[in-house]
């Protein structure tokens, strides 16, 4: 059997006589033998008996973990068909929603080893481990390497590992996520069930942050991060503002990607007829798009976490000029109403993976000009874009971002303006 292309779990789709099937680790254009597997969907899963014939596209993995870790499923194709998968994934998803002529451009491809932002899982068992979740799995598998992170991350897991075997507080499982800002690794420690660390496990703790210059080390045990070691504001940079984020606040998974997105977001509300000139983010985090945005005119964000809003405000107040205003407001309960969206002659929203079914609603009846559609999630998004088509919005350009290198995960790009 020849497989066909890349599903949306990464994983090769074959389509035989006998049905659909879901192949782990195959690249298209493999000629294979398989054992059919359980039921999945509308197919089954399968496993490679043999590769009788490896695709072209086919090459040797990044990573010795590569199979047993559960973060990456296309080590093993080349860079070039994952652009073109991740394309016609997203091409797909828009199909499937009455979409199939919408423009879709050639992905922006983010190289490995940019990620800033990883998630480390604890398991303190018998065997204790600290590292990747396994494929399809809860269990812990240790980590020696990872081609996708930085390398500051990378670097810090082994003394990162050393510290939290001496910290009981931890229990029995907990997660650790470091982020690479710009003044440095930010760590949170969070342990699945409450706990308070003593008096001496603060004092590693903070000690640990000074040995290794992290910026900032924070614990949460589901009350809310609580620093242990503030040693400087965690910053990130967006357009010209110094942002101070918030412990575990949302951040793009890569600058690089992020900084795609501000370029595509910004070049289409200038592209605009009337220069767009009041502008809306909605779902706006930290502000990586409301301050990118304020150059040609004033933003006003609406985000629905009190933190992340106190961020743009205190980034805001360090430079007067800039005009951008917060908003903290739920917008999934609460979306903007269509008097409200009329201000505006320009909308970007960035929803989490659920979409922004509600606001596009309200959207699709208004009268902004051009609206600007991100997403990390082709499914939610070509339904957000079916919703403002059937309200008379035509779609201009949708741009696929692969910023998570070789997982099946695609961010996108739409541009949708008002005839």
């Amino acid at each position: 059997m020849t497989v066909e292309s890349i599903g949306a779990q990464g994983d090769g789709v074959v389509t035989g006589p006998d049905g659909r099937f879901y192949i782990p680790f195959a690249a298209p254009g493999d000629r294979l033998s398989i054992t059919p597997g359980r039921k999945r969907g509308d197919g089954a899963e399968a496993a490679i008996d043999a590769v009788i014939e490896p695709s072209q596209d086919r090459i040797t993995p990044a990573c010795r973990h590569f199979e047993t870790c559960g973060g990456c499923a296309l080590q093993h194709i080349a860079a070039s068909r994952i652009a073109a998968e991740k394309q016609t994934m997203l091409t797909q998803a828009l199909a499937r929603r009455g979409l199939k002529d919408a423009p879709v451009a050639d992905t922006v491809t983010i190289p490995p080893g940019a990620r800033r932002r990883v998630r480390f899982a604890l398991h303190n068992g018998q065997a204790p481990a600290f590292g990747f979740r396994r494929r399809n799995s809860r269990f812990v598998m240790n980590m020696t390497e990872c081609p996708v992170a930085r390398p500051s991350i990378v670097a810090l897991a082994p003394p990162l590992r050393a510290l939290i075997a001496n910290i009981p507080a931890l229990g029995a499982s907990a997660e650790i996520s470091v982020t690479d800002c710009d003044s440095g690794l930010d760590v949170l420690l969070a342990p699945a069930k409450p706990s308070e660390p003593s008096y001496d496990e603060r004092q590693a703790l903070a000690d640990f942050a000074t040995r290794h210059d992290l910026a900032r080390l924070s614990w949460d045990d589901g009350g809310g991060p609580e620093p242990i070691a503030a040693r400087r504001a965690a910053t990130a940079r967006f357009g010209d503002a110094t942002v101070a984020l918030p412990a575990g606040a949302f951040l793009q998974p890569t600058a690089e990607g992020e900084a795609a997105i501000a370029r595509l977001v910004v070049a289409g509300v200038e592209a605009a007829a009337d220069q767009a000139k009041a502008r809306a983010d909605l779902f706006s985090g930290c502000g990586a798009l409301s301050f990118p945005l304020s150059s040609g005119g004033p933003v006003h964000a609406f985000e629905g976490d009190a933190g992340m809003v106190d961020a743009i405000r205190r980034a805001t107040r360090q430079d007067g000029s800039r005009s951008v205003t917060a908003n903290c407001r739920d917008l999934a309960r609460d979306p903007l109403t269509v008097a409200e969206l009329n201000r505006f002659d320009a909308v970007v929203f960035d929803p989490p993976r659920a979409g922004a079914a509600a606001q596009s609603r309200e959207l699709a009846i208004s009268a902004v000009p051009t609206i600007i559609a991100v997403s990390c999630n082709p499914a939610t998004l070509a339904r957000d874009l079916r919703t403002l088509i059937e309200g008379g919005y035509r779609i201009e350009s949708v741009t696929p971002i692969d910023q998570f290198a070789w997982s099946p995960h695609v961010e996108a790009v739409a541009v949708l303006r008002r005839p």
